[in-house]
């Protein structure tokens, strides 16, 4: 009897129809030659910390932590001790195992803690597929792995848990008994606060300033003055000027480009892409998408595995297109028509988007080849009309533009006007609501207005031209906006980004916090935790959100350290490290934190971290990247940046350096030639920072 196990009932029930196993059993369904069973997610997880140790229980207490396991146990979670128990009677019976669950880093864990739990030594195999349809499953089916050929992603997806588990619980106890409250701390959720934390304090900090743009009309056409520097003017004096100057005097056209310029379509959705536009069109929350396309995925088959990090499709799938396209619904067959069309003349996707190199765990979200037969809910309908969209698009020509720059000269001043008009629709076709094919395409996307008037009034090189109107226009900068789901989920998705030291970044570039799967859950954790709140579309931070990131220590809120775990964890995956290695690392990071939380103050106000050594007069407070003098308005250029050699420094070394004037020994730096060193940090005499191998 082979036995296969899904992560949930629905996707059991599917492929239990495959196979042909329609007998309903308590917990499993039977037939065939096969029992296909269920979890619920986690059914399995890290054991109670007074399970693995006597003294980690009762009242939380500095005594008990750091809370180091010398080995983790696991335990079933109550609501699923009755399913378990069904699973590993069916493991000891059976002759082989199928891992059906979720194809990536989660469902394998899921997956990995049953079978470790029911101790089971029998061999298994995986069954890797990105969409629930009867094809795709028989599919997998004919080509299953051998299940030890993912060991290495369950060691990361182990290593990713334990470590969630070891920061998390030590310095959630930790900043709660020192507080007197409950304080959660992550190593994901709590960079995540510092995101919005920062974003809101940049919006209540922001200082608008005002500039001056001067512009010129002739014929009903407005030229803004611009020069080698750009068009902004700081001074209204010195606007003011400029527009006496050309007031009253004749124009003449001095210089008109046109080019063609081509846009090619979108890239293929992942999931913080989807989650992003369906933010901004719908309103729709980044749990609310997830569960939206879940449910695409899973009940209606419609969409394939939608909690993907990849924008690209692989080369074995190009065959498989020309029916995928043949899925779309009613309103969308004639451009899926023209699509297939396409293809068939010879045209071929590009590496933007089939791109083997690109690809993660699973390609982009696209469509699967079932047509819709049902009526959707509208949300879903939404959500599912956006992904054929997207897809479709990328079979259909280019949208091309034409762009005209126009130059003025007045006076010896030069003013420009910048427009551009469609001439091919392309692939845009897709996005006109209700778009007709027995009209002309063009008729259908209006011209905007200045354009409009810079074609009426036909311009020609060397022509004199009256000007009716020369004014200043006052313009203030605006403060950074709030985040929202969409633009908060991009900040996580890309905050290697946010580095700046070269070398770290280029390792970051694509590394995020969380994943595609539990981004949005991180979310709902901070609003749950009255972290964070929604106000309309917009994420706030509450005045406990605010408090905790003042008086968190730099390590737990960077994007640094948490973004080298994740390519750490990745290393894991590809075998390149251990993940004994990792956790020895994580273990030891938690020892050194618990200290300096000890020894933290909560308030409302800023702690700064002792007196400016350099002019004696200030105090040093932490920016986003670097220490500075309180007194720098006043001239003080003392500063400090965190991240030297693609290290962070310690906070403690920081302090030393403040006090002291020098560090002791601190590892882990690296050089630009890429090879790792070890130094002390100290200031020279202008009290810049230097390296010294003393």
């Amino acid at each position: 009897m082979k036995v296969i196990i899904a992560e949930k009932p629905s996707v059991a029930r599917d492929i239990a129809r495959v196979v042909g196993a329609n007998q309903r059993r308590e917990g499993w369904l039977e037939g065939q030659g096969y029992q296909v069973t269920w979890a619920f997610g986690h059914l399995v997880t890290i054991a109670e910390p007074a399970v693995m140790s006597a003294d980690w229980g009762g009242k939380w207490d500095f005594a008990q932590l750091p809370m180091i396991p010398a080995e983790f146990q696991l335990a079933p979670i109550d609501s699923g001790r009755k399913q378990f128990d069904i699973i590993s009677r069916l493991f000891k019976d059976c002759d082989e195992i199928i891992n059906a669950t979720d194809a990536g880093r989660e469902g394998e864990l899921i997956f990995r803690w049953i079978y470790r739990y029911s101790k089971c030594d029998k061999p298994f195999k995986r069954l890797w597929i990105s969409d629930l349809t009867d094809a795709s499953i028989r599919q997998g089916l004919d080509k299953l792995t051998d299940g030890h050929e993912f060991d290495e992603l369950g060691y990361s997806a182990q290593c990713r848990a334990y470590a969630d588990w070891m920061v998390g619980l030590n310095a959630t106890r930790a900043y709660s008994v020192r507080h007197g409250q409950l304080y959660t701390v992550g190593r994901v959720q709590t960079p995540t606060l510092a995101l919005i934390v920062e974003r809101h304090k940049l919006i209540q900090g922001f200082e608008k300033f005002y500039y001056y743009e001067v512009h010129a009309h002739a014929r009903d056409v407005d030229f803004r003055w611009e020069n080698k520097n750009g068009y902004k003017i700081e001074t209204k004096s010195t606007a003011e000027k400029l527009k006496k100057k050309c007031e009253g005097q004749p124009g003449k056209i001095t210089q008109i480009k046109r080019k063609k310029r081509k846009t090619g379509p979108s890239s293929l959705y992942d999931l913080t892409l989807l989650q992003k536009e369906c933010n901004e069109k719908f309103g729709y929350t980044a749990k609310t998408t997830l569960q939206y396309a879940q449910a695409l995925y899973e009940k209606h088959k419609l969409i394939t595995y939608p909690r993907t990090e990849s924008r690209h499709l692989s080369e074995s799938m190009r065959d498989e297109l020309p029916r995928v396209l043949q899925s779309a619904p009613t309103h969308l067959q004639p451009f899926a028509r023209e699509a297939v069309e396409r293809l068939k003349g010879g045209y071929k996707l590009g590496k933007a988007y089939i791109n083997d190199k690109k690809l993660t765990d699973h390609h982009a979200i696209i469509p699967t080849s079932k047509p819709l037969k049902e009526q959707l809910d509208v949300n879903l309908m939404n959500v599912y009309d956006l992904i054929q969209r997207r897809f479709i698009a990328v079979f259909l020509t280019d949208y091309i533009e034409g762009v005209t720059d126009i130059s003025l000269k007045i006076n010896h001043e030069t003013f420009v006007f910048k427009g551009s008009q469609p001439l091919e629709l392309g692939w845009r076709r897709l996005y006109i609501k209700d778009f007709k094919f027995d009209q002309e395409p063009l008729s259908q996307y209006p011209l905007r207005p200045e354009v409009k008037k810079m074609i009426a009034a036909n311009f020609k090189v060397d022509e004199e031209i009256e000007i009716s109107a020369v004014n200043v226009e006052e313009k203030e900068t605006s403060p950074p906006k709030p985040y929202n789901d969409g633009t908060l989920l991009n900040a996580m998705r890309y905050i290697g980004r946010q580095v700046d030291d070269d070398s770290l970044a280029a390792q970051l570039k694509d590394q995020g916090l969380g994943t595609q799967a539990t981004r949005a859950a991180v979310i709902e954790r901070l609003i749950k935790s009255k972290y964070i709140y929604r106000k309309g579309k917009s994420i706030f931070p509450t005045e406990k959100g605010i408090q905790l990131i003042d008086v968190v220590v730099s390590d737990l809120k960077t994007p640094e350290l948490t973004a080298q775990w994740e390519i750490k964890l990745s290393d894991i995956q590809e075998g390149r490290i251990r993940q004994e290695q990792f956790m020895t690392e994580i273990a030891d990071f938690t020892r050194s934190f618990i200290p300096l939380i000890k020894n933290s103050r909560m308030s409302s106000g800023r702690e700064h971290y002792g007196k400016c050594p350099k002019c004696k007069d200030g105090v040093i407070y932490e920016g986003r990247k670097n220490f500075y003098c309180s007194e720098y308005r006043n001239g003080c250029d003392f500063v400090i940046w965190s991240t030297m050699a693609s290290k962070r420094l310690p906070y403690e070394a920081i302090k030393q350096l403040i006090q002291d004037g020098k560090t002791d020994w601190v590892k882990g730096f690296t050089s630009k030639a890429g090879k790792p060193f070890d130094a002390k940090v100290r200031f020279d005499a202008q009290f810049k920072t230097q390296f010294t191998f003393e």
